[in-house]
């Protein structure tokens, strides 16, 4: 991708097991600004493993200007068993804020949708929070909000009540 005589040019590329603190740091920045660091567990350790050993379970692209970081996208394959196949499934886009507006998040997307119709991949999908202001972004760049979708999740305390029931407190 071209920038302009004032910028350096914008380049993604797939990313590479150096990568990896990068990477992370751009994932607890991003838990950060979401509220949501108390849930990350994961290590650069588990994301050098997940993302780049021989049982790979998500891929990663980054955006550099120059040669400088400044924004990544992970996604992961998941199976739909009403296609009979997978799709892509975004979990990270990050920019960082100063650079915000200069079509890194699109091109980072852009190359998922790339692998996508590559593997012949039909969907890709990501959750968002309902307070996130990408999702106009999102919007902009064809992704539509499936309203009759609601994401559910378990975890923790309520799902080992459910896994064993014997450990549950009595119903009052």
């Amino acid at each position: 991708m071209e920038g302009s005589a004032s910028r350096p040019t914008l380049r993604v590329r797939p990313a590479k097991p150096g990568d990896v603190p990068t990477l992370f740091r751009m994932k607890l920045d991003l838990a950060r600004a979401e509220g949501n660091e108390s849930v990350m567990v994961a290590t650069e350790r588990d994301w050098l493993r997940d993302g780049f050993g021989p049982d790979a379970r998500f891929r990663s692209f980054l955006a550099e200007q120059a040669t400088t970081a400044i924004g990544m996208i992970t996604y992961s394959e998941v199976y739909m068993t009403a296609l009979g196949g997978v799709v892509f499934s975004i979990q990270d886009l990050y920019v960082e804020p100063a650079q915000r507006k200069l079509g890194a998040g699109r091109a980072l997307v852009i190359e998922v949708a790339a692998a996508a119709v590559e593997r012949g991949v039909p969907l890709i999908q990501l959750n968002v929070l309902d307070s996130n202001p990408a999702r106009k972004f999102y919007r902009r760049l064809g992704f539509q909000h499936l309203r009759q979708c609601l994401t559910y999740a378990i975890g923790g305390a309520p799902m080992l009540t459910l896994a064993l029931p014997g450990t549950a407190a009595p119903p009052r």
